[in-house]
């Protein structure tokens, strides 16, 4: 295996983790009552998912996300999305990765508030935070200690993870597609995502009847110079992505889901340079 090849591995399992978000499930427990416009946002509460990824047909990675709803101070909700990402046991010789991603999500501004990526990449740490400010027109970004002010000219803007969470409101009808405001570094950009496909797919929990959707923002990359990536989101309730793949020039990355269970905040490994650690 090529050096190169190496280090791509090890940064494809954090992408994938970055862009690989999903599924509203019905809660563990009676949620509190809150106001029509927060009820009908189907993101999910209380669940966990977890998914394996391969690179090539090598199984080199795993993921867990767990998803919640938590009051504010001043009584407000926030949806929380929380990503664990680890490469394997064999691949932690090659190219070690631990990462953990946090997304915040406003229901009534129908916008990320606050990003957060931490990640070790063998001895190397990384932290990269962006707090999303609508009335001042700007997302601060905070990476490695050093911040920039990244301008924005929208009413609403996705973090990555919260991108993903919006593709199972767009309608499965093939041809079917929905534009979203995707943040990054230079700001927010519209990104279409469309229905391309129906397909039964194999996942590692089972078959799924899914729809192919595919992001294509209007510079007509996605997330990365080469490649193109499709999320395949069953087609029946509760819409979960099943598979996600990356198509790139050396290779394919997939992740496929593995297994669903009822979880909450409390069910997050808060150590997450160990998770997944074997004793």
């Amino acid at each position: 295996m090529q050096r190169e090849d190496r280090r791509w591995i090890g940064a494809l399992v954090i992408c994938a983790a970055a862009l690989m978000v999903f599924c509203p499930v019905a809660p563990a427990d009676e949620a509190p009552a809150i106001d029509n416009a927060v009820e009908s946002i189907p993101y999910p509460i209380n669940e966990q998912l977890t998914y394996a990824v391969s690179w090539g047909g090598i199984h080199c990675g795993e993921m867990q996300i767990t998803s919640f709803r938590e009051r504010g101070s001043e009584g407000e909700f926030t949806y929380r999305i929380v990503v664990l990402i680890r490469t394997t046991r064999f691949f932690d010789g090659i190219y070690r990765v631990r990462s953990r991603l946090d997304s915040y999500f406003d229901p009534v501004l129908m916008s990320s508030v606050r990003y957060e990526e931490r990640s070790r990449e063998k001895k190397k740490h990384k932290e990269d935070v962006w707090v999303v400010d609508l009335e001042g027109l700007e997302v601060v970004r905070t990476k490695n200690g050093e911040t920039t002010k990244i301008p924005i000219d929208v009413d609403s803007a996705l973090d990555p993870l919260a991108f993903i969470y919006r593709l199972r409101t767009v309608d499965t009808g093939v041809g079917e597609e929905q534009i979203l405001n995707l943040m990054t570094s230079k700001g927010a950009m519209e990104t279409a995502v469309k229905a391309k496909k129906h397909k039964t797919v194999r996942t590692k929990m089972g078959k799924c009847d899914a729809v192919a959707m595919v992001p294509e923002p209007r510079d007509e990359m996605m997330f990365s110079k080469s490649g193109a990536m499709v999320v395949w989101i069953d087609r029946e309730q509760p819409h979960r992505p099943c598979r996600i793949e990356f198509d790139l020039s050396f290779g394919t990355l997939v992740a496929s889901l593995r297994t669903a269970a009822v979880a909450d905040r409390d069910d997050v490994f808060e150590d997450w340079e160990n998770w997944g650690k074997k004793k």
